[in-house]
């Protein structure tokens, strides 16, 4: 499909990764979605476990090609966009390849919880955790402090002159700490990634005019509706609220995600059957899952 976007699901947890058998049906990684434009670059929404998976996919790619074709891949650009650094959402950066690939540029956006977004994934990215450093690695990494209300265009190839650019928007989330939702926008299409974040009167109004008519809505979908009772302050949301944010903002499809934990593939595919009874446009995250648009 020409000018299309492939958005591809690479994790689905929420807290901390799942291995054993009852939870891979629909994937044991934490969050981690990429968007890939065409010749744009690639657009990857938070860094959890997942993102191994994608760095294998784009390093595999780059080393099956030669020559001009490897110095000129779309996959050497990739702007990652972190909602917060709790750990489910940054440690696929341990075992992403991209990283020891010279020539490859890779830009992070996010904030910084108490200290600068650099600082603290220095940190955390680093001795005694790791033993490389992100200064010992082989690619072009650049670091973005941003923040909620921001907005901001995305260093593009392959784009001709005068064409429209990517264009970032982000809204505060409701979670401990802080998190940023970020709304991708470029022509016509645009997509909303919404996770870790509780729903309050204010946040829900303001939510439903960031996401207006976008074209698929990135859902927390880490409790049910009766969990949330709760789980007051614990920063998450429900499927039941995602189908109501996506029909008050006019959104195309609404993409359940970030499930907890614990939650099984058996007790997953029946609460995906009870959302898309309620809305057929209300799609449930698998690992692999490829959406267009």
């Amino acid at each position: 499909m020409k000018n299309a976007w492939k958005v591809t699901v690479w994790g689905v947890r929420g807290s901390m990764p799942m291995a054993s058998a009852p939870f891979l049906g629909y994937g044991g990684n934490t969050a981690c979605i990429s968007v890939d434009r065409g010749e744009g670059g690639i657009v990857v929404f938070d860094a959890g476990s997942g993102l191994m998976g994608l760095g294998d996919s784009l390093a595999d790619r780059l080393m099956a090609g030669s020559g001009q074709e490897r110095a000129e891949g779309r996959e050497r650009l990739v702007h990652i966009l972190l909602s917060h650094l709790h750990m489910d959402h940054v440690m696929g950066f341990f075992g992403f390849r991209l990283f020891h690939e010279k020539g490859t540029r890779i830009h992070i956006y996010g904030q910084g919880s108490g200290g600068s977004l650099k600082g603290q994934l220095e940190t955390m990215f680093g001795p005694p955790y790791w033993p490389l450093g992100l200064a010992d690695l082989r690619a072009d990494i650049q670091i973005h402090e941003i923040g909620p209300g921001d907005h901001f265009y995305l260093e593009e190839d392959g784009v001709e002159k005068g064409a429209e650019l990517a264009r970032i928007r982000t809204f505060r989330g409701n979670h401990p700490g802080q998190s940023l939702l970020y709304r991708l926008e470029q022509g016509e299409k645009s997509i909303v990634h919404a996770l870790d974040c509780e729903l309050d009167r204010g946040t829900e109004d303001g939510l439903a005019a960031f996401a207006r008519r976008s074209d698929l809505l990135i859902w927390d979908g880490t409790f049910t509706k009766e969990e949330l009772g709760v789980r007051k302050g614990w920063g998450h949301s429900c499927w039941e609220q995602g189908i109501g944010m996506r029909q008050a903002a006019a959104a195309g499809k609404v993409l359940v995600t970030h499930y907890s934990s614990g939650y099984t593939d058996r007790f997953l595919e029946e609460q995906e059957r009870l959302a898309r009874a309620e809305d057929g446009a209300c799609h449930f995250a698998r690992e692999g899952m490829e959406l267009w648009i």
